[in-house]
C-alpha cells in the first residue's frame, strides 16, 4: 500500500477509532500495593483464582507476600509460572485451559505475562482458541476478571486494549484488540521492580519511552493523549538516569511504572508507529528483545521525522528545558531528539542489532509495512530507499 492509499485508510478509520471507548482499570500505586490482591479477589467474590507469572519471579520467593495475601483471603489458587517473553497461541491456550474452574486471574510480571493473561481470560470466558480472538473487536464475552501487576517498567499492558501473541510458525507478532481486555485493576508496585536487571530496566523504559512519543506524533492525538504522553516523556527523562545509578531508588522505580502506565493510555488511544512495526518484524524473526529492539530504532525513527514533527518536538524541548530560552523551534527540536541518542547511550543500549543480519532487510521491510501502512497513522512514511537505509544502519555489522 503506498504513502497515499495508507494516509487513506487511516483518516477512514479515525471516526471509529475515536469513537470505540477505552475503560481504565481502577488503579493502586505504591511500594506494597500487590500484598492487596488477596483484597481485591475478595471483593471479586472469587473463590478461586489463577496466578499467572514468570518461573524466575515465582522461585525467587518475591510473590510470597502477594501469594500470602491470597491465602489469608481466603481464596483458592493455582499459580501457572511458565509464561517466557513473547509467549505463543499454545501458551495462551494453555493458560485457558488452566482458568477451568477459577473466577478470576492474577498476571504478575512483564508485558508478556500480562498479555499472555489477556489473551488466556478472553479465550476461557468465550470457550474458544486464543488465535481466534486476533484482530479488532473479536471477544464477545468479558474475559475472566484480571488484576494485573506489572514488574517491569514498560509494556503498559496493564491499562491497554492489546495483547500481543507470536505465532511460532510464521514468526509474526499478531495483536487481539478490544476494550474489553482491559485489566480491571491495575497495581503499580515499585518493590517488584527493584531487582531488575539493568538492562531489563533501560529496555523495558525505552518501550514505554517509544509508547508516548510514537502516540505524541500520531495522527490520531489529541489534547488527552498529549496531556498522557507529556507525563510519561517527562517521568521517563527524570527519573531513568536515576534509576540507572541507584536501581534501589523506590520513588524512581515508581515514577518509571507509572510512566508506563500514563503510555500505555496514550498509545491504546492513538496507536503506535514505524518503530514498533520494525521491533515487531525483527523481534519475531530473530527473537529480539521488544525494548531493547524499540530502543535501538527510537532516535532513529523520530530523526526521520523531524521534518514534520518539528513544532511538536519543539514542544518536548521546551518542556523538558532543554537549551537556551531564545532558541527557535528547530534548534530545541533537534534538541529533544539529541537527547533521545543521549539517553540511549546513557543506558549502554548498543548501536545494532547483532542477531538481525542484513540479508533479512528486505522481508523485515515488507512486514514492518505491512503492519503499519494502512494501520498506524504515523506522521510521516517512509519510501523504501529510506527505510532500507535505516536497517543497514541498524542490523548486524558485516564482518570483512
Amino acid at each position: 500500500m503506498n504513502a497515499a492509499m495508507s494516509k487513506l485508510s487511516v483518516a477512514v478509520r479515525k471516526p471509529a477509532v475515536k469513537f470505540v471507548g477505552k475503560p481504565t482499570p481502577v488503579t493502586y500505586i505504591g511500594p506494597g500495593r500487590a500484598k492487596e490482591v488477596g483484597r481485591l479477589l475478595g471483593l471479586l467474590g472469587a473463590g478461586k483464582a489463577l496466578v499467572i507469572t514468570g518461573s524466575y519471579l515465582y522461585q525467587s520467593g518475591q510473590l510470597e507476600g502477594l501469594l500470602d495475601g491470597i491465602r489469608k483471603a481466603g481464596v483458592e489458587y493455582t499459580v501457572f509460572c511458565g509464561v517466557q517473553p513473547d509467549p505463543t497461541f499454545a501458551v495462551a491456550d494453555d493458560l485457558a485451559k488452566a482458568c477451568a474452574g477459577c473466577h478470576a486471574v492474577v498476571a504478575v510480571g512483564g508485558g508478556s505475562v500480562i498479555d499472555a493473561a489477556k489473551a488466556a481470560a478472553a479465550a476461557a470466558a468465550n470457550h474458544t482458541r486464543s488465535a481466534a480472538l486476533v484482530g479488532v473487536m473479536k471477544v464477545r464475552r468479558h474475559p475472566l476478571p484480571l488484576i494485573a501487576v506489572p514488574t517491569t517498567a514498560g509494556a503498559g499492558s496493564e491499562t491497554t486494549l492489546a495483547a500481543v501473541i507470536s505465532d511460532p510458525v510464521t514468526h509474526v507478532k499478531r495483536q487481539l484488540l478490544d476494550p474489553k481486555l482491559v485489566p480491571m485493576f491495575a497495581i503499580l508496585d515499585p518493590e517488584l521492580t527493584v531487582s531488575l536487571p539493568a538492562h531489563t530496566t533501560a529496555y523495558t523504559a525505552m518501550d514505554a519511552l517509544t509508547h508516548a512519543l510514537e502516540a505524541y506524533v500520531s495522527r490520531y492525538a489529541d489534547a488527552e493523549t498529549d496531556r498522557q504522553a507529556r507525563i510519561a516523556i517527562r517521568l521517563i527523562v527524570r527519573y531513568l538516569p536515576q534509576v540507572r545509578e541507584n536501581p534501589a531508588d523506590l520513588e524512581g522505580r515508581e515514577g518509571l511504572l507509572t510512566a508506563a502506565f500514563f503510555a500505555g493510555m496514550a498509545f491504546t488511544r492513538t496507536y503506535v508507529g514505524y518503530v514498533h512495526a520494525f521491533a515487531h518484524a525483527i523481534g519475531g524473526k530473530f527473537g529480539v528483545s521488544h525494548g531493547l529492539a524499540n530502543g535501538v530504532l527510537l532516535p532513529h525513527i523520530m530523526r526521520y521525522y523531524l521534518p514534520v514533527c518539528s513544532g511538536r518536538f519543539a514542544e518536548l524541548g521546551r518542556m523538558l528545558k532543554l537549551g537556551m530560552p531564545g532558541d527557535t523551534d528547530e534548534i530545541k527540536a533537534r534538541r529533544f531528539v539529541k537527547l533521545l541518542y543521549k539517553l540511549k547511550r546513557q543506558m549502554e543500549i548498543p548501536a545494532r542489532l547483532e542477531q538481525f543480519p542484513a540479508s533479512a532487510i528486505e522481508e523485515v521491510i515488507d512486514l514492518a509495512f505491512q503492519e503499519c501502512h494502512g494501520t498506524y497513522p504515523v506522521p510521516r512514511y517512509f519510501s523504501r530507499a529510506h527505510a532500507r537505509k535505516l536497517m543497514e544502519a541498524v542490523c548486524a555489522q558485516e564482518t570483512s
